[in-house]
Formats: structure tokens, sequence, C-alpha cells
């Protein structure tokens, strides 16, 4: 519960601070920075890294992911992952709907953005949905499967795709921050969930005095 209640928390407070726009300077000097080695070759590493993240790749894995959860007995924990990738991405909506968060200048675009059946325009940045997106899905394989090289090819994946959504220049940093809290948080309460059910399980099972 804390888990959930914590990144909950910080995901609130981190999104006050970057509507009051008061990350903007690092997130401008983060983004030259990270442009000032750009390259062709670098531009298509960037956009590789980034397709984990996008609707039509992060979805397929996410069938996939729950389809296995659901024929190995852990339905509730399946729904709980598909309902939070849902409910975030409604967050997500709203927030780049209305929360004030200063556009990425379009000539800091180093590609377009590869997400060719769900491209969409918002009116601000941020949460990165590619950000979120990963972090639900890959996240919850980093959670299932304790194997080493799985989980530092995750995080390589994940650290990678940040990078990345800054430097094509689609993304601040901050953007790709709020969008990882927010994942974080939705992990949490799918996992939070089916915790409450086991515990509701076993009440149910207690024989009475």
């Amino acid at each position: 519960d804390s888990v959930f209640w914590i990144s909950f928390a910080v995901f609130i407070l981190f999104s006050a601070v970057v509507a009051t726009r008061l990350l903007y300077p690092v997130d401008a000097w983060v983004l030259r920075a990270s442009q000032s080695l750009a390259s062709e070759g670098l531009d298509a590493v960037g956009v590789v890294l980034s397709l984990p993240g996008t609707a039509e790749y992060s979805g397929v894995a996410l069938l996939v992911l729950c389809a296995g959860l659901f024929f190995t007995g852990r339905r509730s924990l399946a729904g709980g992952i598909f309902a939070a990738f849902l409910a975030t991405g409604l967050v997500e909506l709203a927030m780049k709907t209305w929360l004030p968060q200063a556009p990425v200048p379009e000539g800091a675009a180093r590609s377009a953005d590869p997400s060719p059946l769900l491209d969409m325009y918002y009116p601000y940045p941020y949460p990165s949905g590619h950000m979120l997106r990963a972090v639900i899905v890959f996240g919850a394989v980093f959670l299932f499967w304790p194997n080493r090289l799985l989980r530092t090819t995750v995080l390589v994946l994940l650290l990678g795709l940040a990078a990345s959504r800054v430097y094509l220049g689609v993304h601040w940093t901050s953007d790709v921050i709020g969008g990882a809290l927010l994942g974080v948080a939705g992990l949490a309460w799918a996992f939070r969930q089916e915790a409450s059910g086991h515990r509701l399980q076993a009440s149910a099972r207690k024989p009475e005095t």
C-alpha cells in the first residue's frame, strides 16, 4: 500500500511543480546537452528505442502479458494491470489537455514520432505517454521474473527510451519523469489490488470460532 500512496503523492507534487514551469531552465539545458552530438545514426537509434513505448507496441505487449497472467491463475493481477494501463492513459490525456507545460519547440524535433497508427495532437506534452506505458508493461515484467539478465535488459530499455524521448526533441526531461512516476503508481495500484484480493480470500477461509 505504501508504494502506491508514496508514488502517487510524488507524482502529484511533481506535476504541481511542472505546472509552475520552474523546471523549464533545467529542461531546456538537458535538451541542448542531449542534442549537442546529434547525428543521423543517433536519430535512428532514438527512434528504435522509442518503439517499445508506442501505443501499438506496448498495447500488444500488454495483451500478451495479461493473457499469460490470466492463464497462469493470476487473473486479478491481469485485470489490475489492464485497468491501470487504461486509467493512467486517461490521466495522461487529461493532463496533456489541461496542465500548462511549455511545449518543446518544433525546431528541436530530430525525427517523426514512431507511432503511425495513433498519432494524436495534445496542447501540452506532460506526461510522456511512451514512458508511462513502458513502465507499466516492462516494469511488470521486471517484477515477475527475477532473472538478472532480463531485469538488466528491462532497465537498459527503459533508460534508453527515456533518453530517446528527450534526444528526439519530443519531450522535456520533466515529461519523461512524470510519465515514469505515473507508471510506477499505476503498477503499484495493480499489485495492491491483487494483495487486497488475497487478504479477502484468506479472511473468508478462516474458520469461525
